[in-house]
C-alpha cells in the first residue's frame, strides 16, 4: 500500500514544487517566485536601518540644533547669513 502510494504521488507530481512548463501561470521555474522574497527583505531591512539611524543620538542632536538655530533667527537674534553658515557647519558641509 505505501508503495502505490508513492507511486500515485510521483505519477501525480512529477516535479513537485516546480512547473512542468504547461498553462499560463507555469514558465518552467521559480521566476519571480524567487525574487519576491529577498526584495521584500531587503525593504524591511532598509525600512528597519533608516529608522534606527533616524533615531540616532547623533541626528537627534543635529535636529534640536537645527531648531534652537532657527528659533533664534525666529526672534531676530541671529541673521540670514549667520543662520545658513551654523547650518553647513551642523550638516558638515563648513
Amino acid at each position: 500500500m505505501p508503495a502505490e502510494l508513492m507511486s500515485f504521488t510521483v505519477y501525480a507530481h512529477p516535479y513537485p514544487g516546480w512547473s512542468d512548463g504547461h498553462g499560463p501561470w507555469n514558465r518552467g521555474g521559480p521566476g519571480w517566485w524567487l525574487i519576491l522574497p529577498i526584495l521584500f527583505w531587503v525593504l524591511v531591512l532598509s525600512g528597519i536601518g533608516y529608522v534606527v539611524y533616524r533615531r540616532s543620538p547623533r541626528q537627534s542632536a543635529r535636529g534640536a540644533a537645527e531648531r534652537t538655530l532657527a528659533e533664534r533667527y525666529a526672534r531676530g537674534e541671529i541673521g540670514e547669513d549667520e543662520l545658513k553658515q551654523r547650518r553647513a557647519v551642523l550638516r558638515g558641509k563648513s
